[in-house]
């Protein structure tokens, strides 16, 4: 999604590291994040999901400023327990989502080790420079690796909002990266290739983004 589009129908949102002048994070500016990451993954974020989100502070800040990121969704009337009209619906998509990236991840981890030396795939690492928590690294050598970044989308709509921010975070890391779409067959390679090639603004060379299955033929040409 272009940067004026979300700006158009998120007005208050702000990225980190961009402090609003004479202001702290303002409730505005949290609910259009929180709301703008429900679009994107059709689930509010966990406090894992909120500091690797670009337009949410840390969760340190939120505990510093509003008691954590449970009292905030209270504060912002977002929380996924609440039962109302399209909060009930909100709710079972909080479950289902926190859910299906549970399973996604696991699945994804059991076939990586059934086709690598498990010591050679590490979950969840820090990938400096940048600093950026890959969901996993596979190394391909003693001091080089592959970066993988898996993640679903509802369409092919929000999948480019997704890879948007995801090429951002990825951008100063020296590895090549591929991000990887799971849990949803109904978008095709072809699909992704086009939207990547037609961006105006390009994309990062040394990021791939592929379909599951696309990727999973083409790891074997990796290792």
């Amino acid at each position: 999604m272009e940067e004026s589009v979300i700006k158009s129908r998120y007005p208050n949102l702000r990225r980190k590291g961009r402090k609003a002048i004479g202001k702290e994070w303002g409730e505005l500016n949290l609910k259009d994040g929180f709301e703008y990451f429900f679009e994107l993954h059709g689930k509010y974020p966990t406090a894992k999901d909120v500091d690797r989100f670009d337009y949410l502070p840390s969760c340190r800040t939120m505990q510093r400023s509003f008691g954590g990121i449970m009292e905030l969704r209270k504060i912002l009337s977002l929380n996924c327990q609440t039962n109302f009209t399209t909060g009930e619906m909100r709710s079972k998509l909080c479950r289902e989502g926190d859910f299906r990236a549970q399973k996604f991840e696991k699945e994804f981890f059991e076939y990586l080790v059934s086709h690598i030396p498990e010591q050679r795939v590490h979950e969840h690492k820090i990938i400096r420079p940048g600093n950026t928590a890959a969901d996993f690294f596979i190394y391909t050598s003693e001091n080089s690796g592959i970066v993988i970044d898996i993640f679903y989308a509802m369409d092919l709509h929000s999948l480019v909002g997704q890879i948007d921010i995801k090429a951002k975070k990825y951008k100063d890391v020296i590895y090549p990266v591929y991000f990887v779409l799971v849990g949803n067959s109904e978008i095709k390679q072809d699909d992704i290739t086009m939207k990547i090639n037609n961006k105006r603004n390009g994309f990062p060379k040394h990021i791939q983004v592929m379909t599951e299955n696309n990727f999973k033929r083409h790891l074997t040409t990796l290792l």
